[in-house]
């Protein structure tokens, strides 16, 4: 008997879609500029870049606060939780976001448990 695969919250879809759309946008700002640099300097898309990469930081650290709902019983998970890292077996030991890396191995949290119905579920 197979087993089904564990529902997605798409967590990590959103850290994901941030950096192609940052890389997208320097794409086209490197490939569409001028050649010398006082033109580039002039140009809209310079103009642009300060402000897309603050506001790119900001949507950042927004969505890793942003609690999301559990696919199995739909009520609010918390991104922030001593959690439990499955390659090394350990403990964070303190508070930390599920898209932070663990402090023991440095592998990124692929899948976590729900606070009110307990079952698995990946990011």
């Amino acid at each position: 008997m197979e087993e089904q695969p564990l529902k997605s919250v798409y967590f990590h879809f959103r850290f994901k879609f941030l950096a192609i759309t940052a890389i997208f946008f320097l794409l086209w700002v490197i490939l569409s500029g001028a050649a010398e640099f006082d033109q580039f300097a002039t140009t809209l898309q310079f103009k642009l870049l300060g402000p897309f990469f603050i506001g790119s930081g900001i949507i950042y650290l927004v969505f890793r606060k942003v609690p999301f709902k559990c696919p199995h019983c739909d009520k609010f998970v918390s991104t922030s939780k001593d959690w439990h890292c499955p390659d090394c077996d350990k403990m964070q030991g303190k508070q930390r976001y599920l898209s932070d890396k663990c402090i023991h191995c440095k592998q990124m949290l692929a899948t976590s448990f729900c606070d009110h119905c307990k079952k698995e579920f990946k990011l």
